[in-house]
Parts: C-alpha cells; structure tokens; sequence
C-alpha cells in the first residue's frame, strides 16, 4: 500500500464515522406521548362555590389526599366527601372495612360519620403498589 492509498482510506473511513455521527442525531427519537404526558405538571381545579352544609370535601390529586389529615366537628360537618382529580384508578377503603370504592377520574364518594362513634378513622387510596394515607378525626376537642 502506497501513502495515497493509505489517505483515501482514511478519509473514507472518517467520512463514514462523521456521516453515522451526524445521523445518529437526526435519528434520535422524542420522547413518548406517555413519557411527555407525566411530565406536565398536575392540573389544579379551585371552585368558587363552597361545599354544601355538613360536607368536607377533599381532593385525590396527583398521588395524593388533600388535605391528608382532617379533624370534623360532627355538629358542623358529618359527611366527608372524596373527590378524584387525578387521571389515575384509585382504590379508597378504611381500615375499619365500612368501605371500598374505585374511583376513576371525575368520580366522587360520600361517607357520613354522624352515625359512627367518635374516634380516628384511618382511610387509605392505592394505586398501583402506592398506598395514600390519611385519617378522619371526629373527636370532641379535648
């Protein structure tokens, strides 16, 4: 092999290495309309009209209870209401089995209390292998 030989193909092979570099950011693919879609951030919704008399509502939102932690007067508000803004499946139960719903996106459950003795009711959402806590307080203030 002579020198110009050698050059031709080291051209060539620079040639082939610049062109699959430069193709290979061409190719690169975007992300995925689930992928993109997780990434946007959780959509809030306020309501102007405030909830009916004897009823808490909370929100299930974005892997979560909001608020997580509620304390009723059961002279005041006896019926707690569960609302779910997340585009997920949630399954909402209590500990104590008085209930297991599903709630798809846009779906809501009522539970009154008035008729349950005063304590702390533990209720949980799963989701998958995720399991939201929060609890119900109807004690008296001490």
């Amino acid at each position: 092999m002579n020198d110009r030989t050698i050059v031709k193909s080291v051209l060539l092979v620079l040639g082939i290495v610049a062109v699959l570099f430069i193709g290979g950011f061409a190719l690169t693919s975007s992300p995925s309309p689930s992928v993109t879609e997780s990434a946007k951030p959780p959509t809030t919704t306020t309501t102007t009209e405030p909830p009916p008399e004897g009823v808490f509502l909370i929100a299930i939102d974005n892997g979560s209870f909001r608020p997580s932690n509620v304390l009723l007067d059961i002279d005041e508000t006896w019926i707690v209401k569960w609302m779910n803004t997340d585009p997920r499946e949630y399954v909402l139960a209590d500990k104590e089995g008085l209930f297991e719903v599903t709630l798809a996106e846009g779906d809501e459950f009522e539970f009154d209390y008035s008729t349950l003795p005063p304590g702390i009711y533990r209720v949980f959402a799963t989701v998958g292998f995720q399991r939201i806590p929060g609890t119900i307080d109807t004690r008296p203030e001490q």
